[in-house]
């Protein structure tokens, strides 16, 4: 008797939430159905009209040449094709998307309608078309132009004929198959989605964080009225326990690990001193990490979608370089990136040559910034240095002839010869490119024991570039590490072509998951907050 009771029951459950489900979702297969029939029966005149009276068409020159290519006919007439699209696009904010921004409220507005008049189904049939363009073009290109934000950027994208892919997807039933195939193909995307999921739930839930405030830098054994608050904001995020204080205004032996700890997690200088960038990290939420994701998967959408089978991966702010093969990681070096202020650039380009100790040719920027005052200030500058002066011709200049404080000091080059004291050390790694950046060895080889290497003045010093530099070549029977420390030895400055193309790829993410957790660490450029704010527009 209990069960004859219990069946109409569940029945009525399951009846009441497939109601409430409707009541959320417009588009289901009945409905699509309905639409596309409507859409089908839209004029040519009346889509016609809709493309020359609306101002809030996104795509309007290419809707024109692909409605006037099928002459002005509807293209949403599948009621299949419309349903599959819509639940797309509805996903846009695994994306770090948003629905809304592809006519999704109108969309959904004319779906929920019961019976679409003629001027309603030429508008939907457009906006359809409208919201895949639009969509496309953002998960391929990027919502963003990344040559607004970015000073420096010089990767290029191969280009994508989202006309056709649209006319192809209409007519094949491959839309959900053409957009997968526009994202990313990167892990560090895909765990950036779960990410973005994960922190969505977090940010909604988000109790209020106490803001620590800015200040003076808190060193060992200083004192300071924040200190209670930081071991606090600690133990919610790494376990740190308060209690083992004894003093709570102290910044105490205790404190000053954990602290550390926390620095070498987000690529802050690891010398547990307190200062702003360690605050600011401290005052993250749960809001500010999902907005950092936010950028670091419009950055992805920047990127190539093709690396390479082969290729040297430059993560710039996290200050780490990784020789990726057929899709494995085979080795890895600590780098030193460029300083804020001189930035290295966001590109990719190909090796092609070595150079075993390597002279300097001054760049400009350094050049101006550096050497000229210098000479300007200490006539011996240059000797000291173990530096010659060419004239705009390539010839010999006598430093002592030249007028350092004047506009023609620019005209002359720089060159300062091999030896200990050259900034690029025993080899560089040439992959010529307009920025004149390029991986280099260093003398100075204890800022590698930094967790902070944005030092440089824009190339990438390498940790063990003798040994990065040998493997480049390995393939190529007369050379090897030994064969290169043998160069070296002999102080010859010495030109080794690499035969295998390998790409370089100078990238800057913030962002990223690791198993089942997600890494943030410091935006040394300041790069991220530009980004999501724009996106959040």
């Amino acid at each position: 008797m209990k069960k004859n009771l219990l069946l109409p029951l569940i029945l009525l459950l399951i009846s009441l939430s497939a109601c409430e489900e409707d009541k959320r979702d417009p588009m289901t297969r009945a409905s699509s159905d309905e639409a596309s029939k409507r859409i089908a029966e839209a004029t040519p005149d009346g889509i016609r009209t809709e493309i020359s009276a609306k101002n809030d068409i996104f795509e309007g020159g290419n809707l024109e040449e692909i409605y006037s290519q099928r002459d002005y006919r509807s293209l949403w007439r599948d009621g299949e094709v419309l349903h599959s699209f819509y639940n797309s696009l509805k996903a846009a904010e695994e994306e770090g998307l948003n629905f809304r921004d592809y006519h999704g409220l109108e969309i959904d507005s004319l779906l929920s309608l019961s019976n679409l008049d003629a001027g309603q189904a030429a508008r939907l049939d457009l906006l359809l078309s409208d919201a895949f363009l639009t969509y496309a073009r953002h998960l391929y290109y990027g919502k963003l132009d990344p040559e607004e934000l970015h000073e420096f950027w010089g990767i290029s994208r191969q280009p994508k004929d989202l006309k056709e892919l649209l006319q192809k997807g209409v007519e094949n039933n491959e839309i959900p198959e053409i957009l997968e195939d526009l994202k990313p193909k990167s892990q560090v995307y895909h765990g950036l989605k779960k990410s973005l999921a994960e922190y969505r739930e977090l940010k909604n839930k988000q109790d209020t964080i106490n803001k620590i405030a800015r200040g003076q830098v808190i060193k060992p054994n200083d004192s300071d009225p924040r200190i209670s608050a930081i071991a606090q904001r600690l133990e919610q995020l790494s376990g740190f326990n308060p209690d083992s204080l004894t003093n709570q205004n102290v910044y105490s032996e205790a404190l000053v690990e954990a602290i550390k700890e926390f620095q070498e997690s987000k690529s802050i200088q690891t010398d547990g001193i307190i200062g702003n960038s360690t605050i600011d990290e401290l005052n993250k939420g749960p809001q500010d990490i999902y907005n950092q994701i936010l950028a670091n998967l419009e950055r992805w959408r920047w990127y190539p979608r093709d690396l390479g089978d082969h290729y040297i991966l430059i993560n710039i702010p996290h200050f780490r370089l990784a020789v990726v093969k057929d899709g494995d990681t085979i080795r890895e070096h600590n780098v030193i990136a460029g300083a804020k202020a001189r930035p290295t650039p966001i590109f990719s380009d190909t090796v092609n040559h070595l150079v075993i100790n390597p002279t300097w040719t001054v760049p400009p920027t350094i050049k101006s910034k550096d050497i000229i005052p210098k000479m300007a200030a200490d006539r011996s500058y240059l000797s000291r240095n173990n530096m010659t002066v060419t004239g705009p011709n390539g010839e010999k200049v006598d430093p002592s002839n030249v007028n350092w404080d004047s506009s023609e000091a620019m005209n002359y080059s720089f060159t300062q010869r091999a030896g200990p004291s050259n900034p690029l050390g025993q080899v560089k790694i040439m992959y010529p490119n307009k920025y004149l950046i390029y991986l280099h060895d260093t003398p100075a080889k204890s800022l590698f024991s930094q967790s902070e290497r944005a030092e440089s003045s824009g190339c990438v010093r390498v940790e063990n570039a003798i040994d990065l530099s040998a493997y480049l070549v390995e393939n190529q029977n007369e050379w090897s590490k030994d064969r290169i420390q043998e160069v070296i030895r002999s102080g010859k400055t010495t030109t080794v072509n690499v035969d295998r193309p390998i790409q370089v790829h100078h990238f800057y993410w913030t962002a990223w998951r690791a198993g089942d957790k997600t890494v943030v660490i410091n935006d040394v450029y300041g790069l991220d907050e530009q980004i999501y704010t724009k996106l959040t527009e």
